[in-house]
């Protein structure tokens, strides 16, 4: 009997409580690759050029100018710097001023990550959840028999396959971009690691 109700249970799932969550994670993903590759555009500069440039200037004295040169460089990446360049502060402070503007810049540059390996990961689990309920729906189907038996069969068979195409479909992107922004990250924390160091070492 309790088997029984378990069976009932699942079979009166409708495709949509799959389908829902499926399009709710299709559209964070999609939100998310639009903000980082914006973001990542943003703070795409030469960096080590900047570094180079600015330490040129403070060893002239031009500590204004060495400020106004990251403005150039929009992005939480050049505060790092800019920080670096306050007057007035000493090697201690500055440290920390430095150590500070790191950790900001670095929780910018990792921000979604884990957002979108958790789509990339749950998506194809929903299509699956909704690919075994589908399923069930065939069996019970077919167990039951009687005049509609063949077409809820054919039903509980496309929601199967509908629900997998669905979860593969938001999964495979959310992968590939979530690759792609490992892959910047460990770039840009490789650039904050320079700029911290090198800014660091300024008297």
């Amino acid at each position: 009997m309790r088997g029984q109700m378990m069976i009932d249970f699942f079979t009166s799932f409708s495709m949509w409580v799959t389908i829902v969550p499926i399009i709710l994670c299709s559209i964070i993903s999609g939100a998310v690759i639009i903000e980082r590759i914006v973001f990542f555009r943003k703070i795409n500069h030469d960096y080590r050029t900047l570094v180079t440039m600015v330490v040129k200037m403070v060893k002239k004295g031009n500590h204004n100018e060495a400020a106004e040169l990251c403005n150039n460089y929009p992005g939480p990446i050049s505060i790092i710097v800019k920080e670096a360049l306050k007057p007035g502060i000493g090697h201690e402070e500055r440290e920390s001023e430095i150590m500070s503007a790191s950790r900001i810049a670095v929780n910018g540059i990792e921000k979604h990550v884990g957002v979108i390996a958790t789509i990339a990961t749950v998506s194809p689990l929903l299509g699956l959840f909704g690919t075994v309920t589908g399923l069930l729906k065939s069996f019970v189907a077919l167990y039951r028999g009687g005049a509609d038996a063949s077409a809820m069969l054919s039903y509980g068979v496309a929601e199967a396959l509908l629900t997998t195409i669905l979860g593969l479909l938001v999964a495979i992107p959310s992968w590939i971009f979530y690759n792609f922004m490992v892959s910047r990250v460990e770039m840009y924390l490789r650039e904050v690691e320079y700029i911290a160091n090198s800014m660091s070492q300024l008297q």
